[in-house]
């Protein structure tokens, strides 16, 4: 026989393991999914900085044109910055809409983990039942104890 043997995983040993890692699991997918909504924010304020810089200069470009009388650069610049401008409303949009699923997305998670305390009553419940158990090793080494008492007994007689 083996010097340690492996615990007996019961139906309750099952419920308080699953209850555990449900609630790790849960707070775990509700942060990673904000840190990645606002990486994903963070990446659109790049872009729009970078976007808005480049108008600057197609701007410039622009009023450079103008004053020189080119007329084909002019045009070329006056697309560029309508292009430009066209990009910046589209980020401008897409920050507002991640800032909203950023916004419901903190709720969702407040309730979810609100709801999860449920799971966490659960969880305690069950080590309370288990931790009022007498472990079944202690059991057999009180009842090997007392046969041993009981023979050394016997023998003194």
């Amino acid at each position: 026989m083996s010097a340690k043997q492996k615990p007996v995983n019961t139906p309750l040993h099952l419920l308080q393991q699953l209850s555990g890692s449900l609630l790790e699991h849960l707070e775990s997918a509700c942060s990673q999914a904000l840190a990645d909504a606002e990486k994903l924010l963070a990446k659109l304020e790049k872009q729009r900085g970078k976007a808005q810089e480049k108008l600057h200069k197609s701007r410039t470009k622009l009023q450079d044109a103008a004053t020189a009388g080119k007329a084909k650069a002019q045009a070329k610049a006056k697309d560029a910055v309508k292009e430009l401008e066209d990009l910046l409303d589209a980020l401008k949009d897409r920050q507002a809409e991640t800032r909203t699923y950023i916004s419901q997305l903190k709720k969702d998670a407040q309730e979810s983990l609100k709801l999860a305390q449920g799971v966490g009553r659960v969880k305690e419940a069950v080590s309370k039942v288990l931790g009022a158990r007498t472990p079944a090793k202690a059991v057999a080494t009180s009842a090997a104890k007392k046969q041993i008492g009981r023979a050394s007994c016997r023998e003194r007689v």
